[in-house]
């Protein structure tokens, strides 16, 4: 039994694809095999950094002729722990993809399941867009709100909206605290030469600062992942999903 892991969040520059790339280091770290998609067309970095563990690429698309290219995401669930890596404005395109090919209805039956890290910036847009998604998914699909540290330390945005919060405990969401990485250079010299965060950790071409930094921030990334508990759960048995409720804020429409 496996499952398919979505990190995403709709609204460009939230931090998705760095999320991604953390979590597929927590499995090279914690030895656990898994199969990477990078169905970012335009910025497909996760693709670029992970080249070495065969990170696949698949596409989410309206248009009839990448109908099938998404499939491959599924097939490979069917044995493995798989890792998608989403572009923003990808919402109606997963969609069409779960409706299409009756994926609700198939997933109890091959033993697989699905999970959707959402991750979010704190911003008006991104928190509407993250309702929009439990709106649709509901429990059919568990989402883990990834807060990123490293783009918003207010997040009263969030705590006082209540509409939210109330689907957040119906759902029984995961909430977690995803840490800011220090060092902006660091950063930058990570992403230019495309190294893996286990690369940068044990670069000697990165001062002692350096790579304790990238040690201490993925050591509070695994807690921020584990304090969710799906990594460990994903492996339960799988129960038949419930139909979607209507359940919406007056103002919302579900594409």
């Amino acid at each position: 039994m496996a499952a398919i892991h979505f990190f995403g969040g709709e609204k460009g520059g939230a931090g998705k694809s760095f999320v991604c790339r953390t979590a597929i280091q927590y499995h090279i770290d914690r030895g656990i095999p898994i199969t990477v998609f990078d169905t970012d067309r335009s910025n497909p970095d996760v693709r670029r950094i992970f080249s070495e563990l065969s990170c696949q690429v698949a596409v989410f698309s309206e248009g009839e002729k990448y109908e099938d290219t998404a499939n491959a995401i599924y097939n490979a669930a069917l044995t493995e722990r798989v890792l998608v890596n989403l572009p923003a404005q990808v919402f109606i395109p997963v969609k069409d993809w779960f409706e299409k090919n009756g994926l609700f209805e198939i997933a109890p039956g091959d033993g697989v399941k699905f999970f959707y890290w959402f991750v979010c910036d704190g911003g008006y847009d991104s928190l509407k867009l993250f309702g929009r998604s439990l709106e649709y998914f509901q429990s059919r699909v568990p989402h883990i709100l990834v807060k990123n540290g490293g783009k918003c330390d207010d997040w009263e945005s969030l705590d006082k909206d209540d509409f939210l919060q109330a689907m957040i405990a119906q759902d029984q969401v995961k909430v977690i605290d995803f840490p800011k990485f220090i060092g902006n250079a660091d950063r930058n010299q990570i992403d230019a030469k495309s190294w893996t965060f286990g690369q940068a950790r044990e670069s000697s071409e990165f001062g002692s600062i350096s790579r304790n930094r990238v040690k201490r921030f993925l050591e509070g990334a695994y807690t921020a992942f584990e304090s969710a508990t799906v990594f460990d759960i994903d492996s339960s048995p799988i129960a038949v999903p419930e139909k979607p409720k209507t359940r919406r804020r007056a103002s919302t429409t579900v594409a």
